[in-house]
């Protein structure tokens, strides 16, 4: 492959999102309030050049402190979502 045809290169920017609601439950007008919530992080960074690429869940272990494990808690997990922005590098 020619240099003049390599694949373009990006830079990624990931953004964690945990959509909030004050209270209630998931039913459709809260459903849009987390929608209009998202909306709100990807127009953000498509006003700062970054191209919305795609969400991810991502899990994260969380271990818990000496006391807590003489108590008998473990290791337990939990998963955020990441909104993943990209860029051309020139």
């Amino acid at each position: 492959m020619s240099s003049s045809a390599r694949a373009a290169e990006y830079e990624y920017q990931v953004v964690p999102f945990v959509g909030e609601l004050k209270r209630g439950v998931l039913n459709i007008e809260n459903a849009r309030k987390v929608s209009d919530q998202l909306q709100a992080v990807i127009a953000t960074y498509t006003r700062q050049g970054w191209e919305f690429y795609r969400i991810d869940k991502v899990d994260v272990q969380v271990t818990p402190g000496c006391l807590a494990s003489l108590l008998g808690a473990r290791v337990s997990f939990i998963t955020f979502d990441q909104v993943i922005f990209r860029r051309r590098v020139t």
